[in-house]
């Protein structure tokens, strides 16, 4: 066995092809701003996902997350003060939240299937609902809400936008079978080195409103219109011809991609049969960043620290929760129980590229191995 598992090893094209694109790129003369890449890129992603999707490519998914927030709740910053989103999330929903001038408002997510709780959410209406400007749900690990539907009936009655968050989510589906990308107002992809579709840099925002997306484009091109007048607050997220280039080498590949990566979850599933291991539900119809395991508490530092000493980076996600960040210590929130206890049960497990059997195996006996002893 290898002396050390990393948590993530990302696969880029092989440099000769890079060597390819950039003469390419070069003899466009065109480096960024939206070059003939990014519109062959563009027009690709659209295809993928199909259902009718404009895609808009930025330069990391953070800052799809604050363009999309302007673009779709702006108007009311001066009327309303809450975006409400899930506490068990990464820090950069409500760090995006912030930097457009409304303030995250915390609630809780299912205790089974770590997504957003919707009687959770009824908890923020009976109390907020006045000075809700939207919400900011979360596709957590990437898997699609099975309650997607219920969301949407909701919040479409309330007459409150939302955006979804599918960070390391492209390529995951819902129960429809749809691909993720085409629910809310818009959702947000990263295609940060570390996700299933690794660029290095990037995001994607998809949307079904052809008029959102070209508001989009005018806000991550520092809200300039046709005449290079700035008509709104915008910003500089452009992806760069090179990223959107390597993009299009990982997009022709991307379904041998998942196939082979929903195969090394499918042996963590198999190898990893106890009372004292569950799995995320629909998590072997995502993308599958890592692999996701649910332990109970006094088992998680542990297992932790026993797969450090066999040379395997595991982590846990998310744990400290966000809402105890020093930064968001203040937001409002709800009850969140089942976020905290759920910070202290899950475990991250690698997931690489053609990762050997044996890798997978490894890691799974250091798990059973200490279980058994605990």
């Amino acid at each position: 066995m290898p002396k050390s598992i990393p948590f993530i090893k990302p696969k880029f094209p092989a440099p000769e092809d890079l060597a390819k694109d950039l003469k390419r790129i070069y003899e466009n003369n065109f480096y960024s701003n939206n070059g003939p890449v990014y519109f062959e890129f563009k027009e690709k992603l659209e295809a993928y996902l199909g259902q009718g999707l404009h895609a808009v490519i930025v330069s990391n998914a953070t800052m799809g997350l604050m363009l999309a927030i302007e673009a779709i709740m702006g108007e009311q910053k001066n009327k309303k003060k809450y975006i409400a989103i899930p506490a068990f999330t990464f820090a950069a929903g409500p760090l995006a939240i912030r930097w457009c001038g409304f303030e995250p408002l915390f609630f809780d997510v299912d205790p089974v299937s770590a997504q957003p709780d919707l009687k959770s959410f009824q908890k923020v209406l009976d109390v907020y609902s006045d000075e809700l400007a939207g919400v900011l749900l979360i596709n957590d690990f990437g898997i699609g809400n099975g309650e997607v539907d219920e969301w949407d009936e909701l919040l479409t009655s309330k007459n409150i936008p939302y955006i979804i968050d599918s960070a390391p989510g492209f390529g995951s589906t819902y129960e429809n079978g749809e691909f993720i990308g085409g629910r809310g107002a818009c959702e947000v992809f990263s295609f940060h080195a570390t996700k299933p579709f690794g660029i290095g840099e990037g995001g994607l925002i998809t949307t079904k409103d052809a008029d959102l997306a070209d508001r989009l484009e005018i806000l991550k091109n520092f809200g300039f219109d046709d005449s290079k007048r700035t008509v709104g607050a915008g910003t500089n997220a452009k992806i760069t011809e090179l990223d959107c280039a390597i993009g299009l080498r990982i997009l022709a590949k991307y379904p041998e991609t998942l196939t082979d990566r929903r195969k090394t979850y499918a042996r963590f599933e198999d190898n990893l049969k106890s009372q004292n291991i569950t799995f995320l539900p629909r998590a072997a119809t995502a993308a599958i960043q890592f692999a996701t395991i649910v332990v109970p508490p006094k088992y998680q530092q542990m297992l932790i620290d026993k797969l450090k000493v066999g040379g395997v980076e595991a982590r846990t996600y998310y744990a400290p929760a966000v809402h105890t960040f020093p930064y968001f210590s203040d937001a409002p929130k709800v009850d969140l129980s089942n976020t905290e206890l759920l910070s202290q049960k899950v475990i991250s497990l690698p997931v690489h590229p053609d990762m050997d059997p044996v890798t997978v195996d490894y890691i799974c006996d250091i798990i059973i191995k200490n279980l058994e002893k605990a």
